[in-house]
């Protein structure tokens, strides 16, 4: 290279012909196949167990296993690593027994994460707005016998759990246990219990998942997350625990771990588990390969190249993070391969994406 010339990113080579494997890359592309963020209720359909990959039993068995007996865990793992994939696996529309209730906090006001009677008051109307969705007309019956339910609107929640759509009775009886007036903060509080104990009555395991926690990192445009974090950790999860009694699910950031408030909440968030890394190239295949089924009605092993799997893998382990090193960079390289007219992805059009991301950082 001439000295002082800049450096050039690394090419793509084009393909001397376009053989049959450049439609069916055509078509992942189109069908998104390696979209680094799905949407949270298709995240079961394509997340392979980490359980799998590492021959193992300490992630998505255990997690199940806690569950079932009514522990609150705490998921630790960075952004990124899949924490929310190995929630949904595990509590997917498929699963039997467990009734995932999902609470988000982090786009709802301060005071859900850090008063306990604030989340059990956010819990009965996320309940009840579910049977709006899951049961509309038996929801508007329920409101016709109780009125003051009625309230500011606010923003809604596009799908019901599944488990509550084929619970007919119980989500009746839902309906009308989360329309009474709770005046007092211990009558939202035993409301809330209420509601849980109504689901247990029905042989199943509520269990709340608070999967979007992970997110309360100090920033400068949110400089007060630790003081959320504090109070959560403080307040919320001890209500969960001593009040409610309630199985859970909590996304927890590593950063989190030598918080002194998360500290002291280890009574009551009783099981800690770590996600798992991506073991090897071998498993890095796997999990791109089983995104290629919705698209294509069957797992393809041959449309990425051993080297490119070697690839994505080495560049995932420096600093794991299955969206963005893994997903990212996978779905970049598809779009050069197919603007290449390729077969199948190789190890030049990873080492082509990984350089334009170093180039956008």
């Amino acid at each position: 290279m001439t000295p002082g010339k800049p450096k050039r990113a690394a090419r793509a080579t084009p393909a001397r012909a376009q053989g049959p494997g450049i439609e069916l890359l055509r078509r992942l592309q189109e069908g998104h196949a390696f979209n680094p963020s799905p949407r949270h209720d298709q995240l079961y359909a394509v997340h392979v167990p980490y359980d799998e990959l590492t021959g193992g039993s300490s992630c998505e068995a255990a997690l199940e296993r806690a569950l079932r007996q009514g522990r609150r865990v705490a998921l630790v793992g960075a952004s990124g690593t899949g924490k929310s994939s190995v929630t949904e696996h595990v509590l997917g529309p498929l699963v039997e027994g467990l009734a995932p209730l999902r609470v988000p906090v982090t786009m709802e006001r301060t005071g859900i994460a850090t008063d306990p009677v604030e989340f059990a008051r956010h819990l009965v109307a996320l309940v009840g707005r579910w049977v709006d969705v899951a049961l509309p007309q038996r929801s508007r019956d329920a409101a016709d016998l109780a009125p003051a339910r009625r309230g500011p609107a606010t923003h809604k929640v596009s799908v019901a759990p599944t488990w509550m759509e084929t619970k007919v009775e119980l989500a009746y009886e839902l309906s009308q246990a989360a329309a009474l007036d709770a005046p007092t903060s211990t009558q939202v509080v035993e409301q809330a219990r209420g509601l849980l104990d109504l689901i247990r009555g029905d042989e199943l395991v509520p269990v709340v998942v608070l999967d979007d926690t992970d997110r309360w990192l100090s920033t400068s445009w949110q400089p007060d997350n630790p003081g959320v974090r504090a109070a959560f950790f403080g307040r919320v999860v001890r209500v969960l625990a001593e009040e409610l009694d309630v199985a859970a699910v909590v996304a927890v950031h590593p950063t989190y771990l030598t918080d002194a408030d998360y500290q002291a909440s280890a009574g009551f968030l009783d099981t800690t588990l770590h996600v798992p890394q991506v073991p090897d190239a071998a498993a890095v295949g796997r999990i791109l390969h089983r995104r290629t089924a919705d698209d294509l009605g069957e797992e393809r092993d041959d449309l990425i190249s051993p080297e490119a799997l070697q690839v994505l893998f080495e560049h995932y382990r420096h600093a794991p993070n299955v969206r963005r090193r893994l997903l990212l960079i996978a779905n970049a390289a598809l779009t050069l391969a197919v603007d290449a007219g390729a077969d199948r992805i190789e190890r030049n059009h990873c080492i082509a994406a990984i350089t334009q991301e170093n180039l956008v950082d």
